[in-house]
């Protein structure tokens, strides 16, 4: 990275969009009250920078406690919850992203918040795919966390170039989701556990019920929607899964050109109202979901 002089802003939550447009280099100050510190992040136009809710994860990654564990940031974006780990005591961090220019962002943030760089394995990675069959990474993973892109796609190929671009994540904006849903827990030591954000946008039964087959008994709503509740992680019982927090996000409008995919997605795969409209707004519910990796 350049050593020229840098624009630092100070990260304002309700303002998260806009950074999506900034000018590659400017640095965000974003403050961690509940680490009591500050973390420094160098945008890039090609790359997510984080939201409100990924900061919110970051506050959960705090409260876990990650001392000498191995965490893996999955599709991690600018290495926002790298870094945060790591801060938070972890002993080494597997960062992944498709997104070659996430990598080389998580790479320099690390550097920049004067984080070893032996104390993090970034890896360029389509999902799981580069890291099956690896026997210092298949079975030895303490945490998975990860606030995936959410965004369906258009018809036609998708040229990648900006940070939206790389938002867009398949039918439904489910591939990264499934795919941490589907093959995560083989990563994982028994006992370990993910937590992860997922969306109203993308159909929340669907998800509901990947998570039963994969990972077993979870907790559930009584209503259309199931994972409309929120609940304490220790008060779960005997299951392996449960809804944290639920957040109503207000949709930015970077979401609109989506809004009819979203719509007949939830239509075709008989999913609850993806939306929810409050005073003429509209929001999308987000939720943290934690399973744990039961034998």
């Amino acid at each position: 990275m350049s050593s020229i002089s840098k624009t630092s802003i100070t990260y304002d939550p309700e303002k998260y969009a806009d950074y999506q447009s900034v000018e590659s280099g400017t640095i965000l100050n974003i403050e961690l009250n509940h680490i009591n510190t500050n973390l420094l992040l160098e945008t890039h136009q090609a790359v997510w920078s984080p939201t409100p809710f990924a900061i919110k994860m970051g506050e959960f990654i705090v409260s876990d406690g990650c001392h000498q564990k191995v965490v893996m940031d999955f599709a991690s974006g600018s290495g926002f919850l790298s870094v945060i780990a790591r801060k938070s005591g972890a002993a080494k961090v597997i960062a992944t992203d498709l997104n070659p220019k996430a990598i080389m962002m998580t790479k320099h943030n690390w550097r920049l918040n004067n984080l070893h760089p032996e104390q993090l394995h970034a890896i360029e990675s389509d999902c799981f795919n580069a890291m099956k069959g690896n026997s210092e990474i298949e079975g030895q993973v303490d945490m998975i966390y990860s606030n995936p892109p959410t965004i369906p796609d258009f018809e036609g190929d998708i040229k990648r170039l900006s940070a939206g671009d790389w938002n867009i994540n398949g039918k439904g904006g489910r591939i990264v989701n499934d795919a941490l849903i589907t093959q995560g827990r083989y990563f994982l030591k028994s006992g370990g556990e993910v937590l992860f954000i997922t969306t109203s946008k993308q159909g929340s039964k669907l998800t509901c019920e990947l998570l039963e087959q994969h990972w077993g008994k979870g907790v559930k709503a009584d209503s259309d929607d199931p994972l409309d509740y929120a609940i304490d992680w220790e008060t779960r019982g005997n299951a392996n899964w449960a809804v944290i927090k639920r957040v109503d996000l207000l949709l930015s409008d970077y979401y609109l050109p989506f809004l009819p995919k979203i719509r007949q997605f939830a239509k075709e795969q008989g999913q609850p109202e993806p939306l929810i409209e409050k005073e003429g707004k509209l929001y999308q519910k987000t939720y943290f979901i934690r399973a744990k990796n039961v034998d």
